[in-house]
């Protein structure tokens, strides 16, 4: 499969998480969750389509990712009542292996180009969020198997809860302090987060903006 000749492929994708972030707090309803989880999964896919990969990896890749929107829906619309320990840790793995493989991939395309542009740019922060909600959904899965992960319960009512919220908070060394890692397993994952927090931004993203601002100079 051959990428497409696209040049703004990353912006719909950043436009989509940061929507994601701002609507969240208004659209904490099921439909709400559905439409942007919808959205969410279309930009990847067609993000991923662009890449250069086998066609049978491509279908696999998006197959998990239809599963994980789909277990996401069944959770939503209350077909499985309620979140169970199992349900919980089986969305939010395959929720775990849908974005770890976006995030290679896309870090690849971004990484390797011979030429650093304005959407490779915009593909490095999509990297740097999608961390985030990688790192949210590690910590729900730690608090589905030990409740007393966190000083506070960070699953409530469904499988993702404050996770989000504390892994953002992690990822950009703010840290409120209102949630606090208490197992060791814990601790070292928002450790981990802090540390990829701070240098992927300050090492990563840093380069791709000298190299492109150097390449405007010529």
């Amino acid at each position: 499969m051959k990428p497409a000749n696209t040049e703004k492929k990353y912006t719909q994708l950043l436009i989509i998480l940061l929507v994601n972030f701002v609507l969240s707090p208004f659209l904490r309803d099921n439909v709400g969750e559905i439409i942007l989880s919808s959205l969410f999964l279309y930009a990847i896919i067609v993000i991923v389509r662009t890449f250069s990969l086998n066609k049978i990896f491509f279908r696999f890749y998006s197959a998990i990712a239809i599963l994980a929107f789909c277990l996401n829906l069944i959770g939503r619309l209350g077909v499985a009542e309620s979140w169970t320990v199992a349900f919980s840790f089986f969305i939010q793995s395959i929720y775990i292996i849908y974005l770890t493989v976006a995030i290679y991939l896309i870090a690849r395309d971004v990484f390797l180009s011979k030429r650093v542009s304005i959407d490779n740019i915009r593909g490095s922060i999509c990297i740097y969020l999608l961390i985030g909600f990688v790192w949210g959904l590690l910590y729900g899965i730690i608090a589905s198997i030990d409740p007393q992960a966190f000083s506070q319960p960070i699953i409530v009512e469904e499988p993702f809860g404050e996770a989000f919220y504390f892994s953002f908070t992690t990822l950009t060394t703010l840290g409120y302090g209102d949630i606090l890692p208490v197992s060791p397993l814990a601790r070292m994952l928002t450790n981990l987060e802090a540390i990829i927090g701070q240098l992927y931004p300050s090492i990563l993203i840093a380069i791709l903006v000298s190299d492109y601002l150097a390449q405007r100079k010529k």
